[in-house]
C-alpha cells in the first residue's frame, strides 16, 4: 500500500483500519482479514477497550511486525500518567514498539494536556514509540504545543466526513505539514445515502462506501473505515483503482451540513 511522507520522516499508510466498537474474536478476526487483505495500518485505542483481542489479530496476521503501523491513544484520564498507560497499551497489544502514540482529546486543561505530550516525547527519546501525534487537536492548541516544544505534531486526527469536514482545520493541518487522519469517514453510513454520492459511485461502478472513501484520498486525508464483515473489509479497501474528477470532488464538498456524528472537542475531559 502507497504511504505517505510525514513531517518527522516517518512514513504512514495511506489507508487505515478501525478497531472502534467490536470486541474479543469479532476484532481479532476482523484485523487478520484487514492484513490478509491488504491494509497496513491498524488504528486502536485504549479506550476502545479491546486492544487485547485486537493484538492478538495483529500477533497471528501472518506478516513481520515491521510491516504493520500500529496507531494507539491515550485517554485524558491518564494525562497524568501517559507512562502507565503506554505500558498497558503494548502489553495488551503483544508490542514492542508503537508506530505512532496520540493524545485522544485536548481535555479541557491546558496545563495537564501539555504535560502529556511532554510525556509522549519522553517516551519517544526512549525508541519505542516513532511517532507521536494528536486527535480532535484545535489551531490554537496546535499552536501552543509548536510554542512549547519546537515542533508541531506529525498527526491530528479529525472527524471528518461530507457531512462535517471541518475544512478550515484540515487546512490549516495541511499548511503546516500535519497530516490528517478522518475519523467516521462514512459518518456512521449516514452519508452513504445521499443521491449526489451514489450517483458518483454508480458512474465508476462502485458503492457509495467507496465514492466517499476515494474522496478522502483525493483530499490527501487518512481515512480509516472500520468492519467485521470481510466482504466490507474488502469493499473498503478496493478504492485504488479509480479517482474523482474535480467536479466530482466539489460535489460531495457541496454535501457538508456541520453537523457532527461524535464527541464534542471541547468538552471531552476523562
Amino acid at each position: 500500500m502507497e504511504k505517505w511522507m510525514l513531517r518527522d520522516g516517518n512514513q504512514i499508510p495511506k489507508m487505515g483500519f478501525g478497531c472502534y466498537n467490536a470486541f474479543g474474536e469479532e476484532i481479532t478476526r476482523a484485523v487478520m482479514k484487514a492484513v490478509e487483505l491488504g491494509y497496513r495500518y491498524i488504528d486502536s485505542a485504549a479506550k476502545y477497550q479491546n486492544e487485547e483481542a485486537v493484538g492478538e489479530g495483529i500477533a497471528h496476521c501472518g506478516i513481520s511486525r515491521e510491516e504493520v503501523f500500529v496507531l494507539s491513544k491515550v485517554w485524558p484520564s491518564f494525562y497524568d500518567n501517559v507512562e502507565e498507560s503506554f505500558m498497558k497499551t503494548m502489553k495488551d497489544l503483544q508490542l514492542e514498539y508503537l508506530d505512532a502514540f496520540i493524545l485522544h482529546w485536548p481535555g479541557t486543561d491546558e496545563a495537564r494536556r501539555l504535560r502529556a505530550y511532554e510525556q509522549l516525547l519522553k517516551i519517544q527519546e526512549k525508541g519505542v514509540i516513532r511517532t507521536v501525534g494528536v486527535s480532535n487537536f484545535q489551531p490554537d492548541q496546535l499552536e501552543v504545543i509548536k510554542e512549547q516544544f519546537g515542533e508541531y505534531p506529525a498527526l491530528n486526527q479529525l472527524e471528518c466526513h461530507p457531512s462535517y469536514q471541518q475544512r478550515e482545520k484540515v487546512e490549516y493541518c495541511r499548511q503546516r505539514g500535519i497530516q490528517v487522519i478522518a475519523y467516521s469517514p462514512l459518518n456512521r453510513t449516514a452519508d452513504l445515502q445521499n443521491d449526489t454520492v451514489q450517483r458518483i459511485a454508480a458512474k465508476y461502478g462502485k458503492t457509495a462506501g467507496q465514492a466517499v472513501l476515494r474522496w478522502h484520498l483525493e483530499k490527501g486525508q487518512i481515512p480509516i473505515p472500520k468492519s467485521s464483515n470481510p466482504k466490507r473489509i474488502q469493499e473498503n479497501l478496493d478504492i485504488l483503482d479509480f479517482s474523482l474528477s474535480e467536479q466530482e470532488i466539489a460535489e460531495i464538498d457541496a454535501l457538508e451540513s456541520g453537523i457532527r456524528s461524535g464527541l464534542d472537542p471541547f468538552t471531552v475531559n476523562d
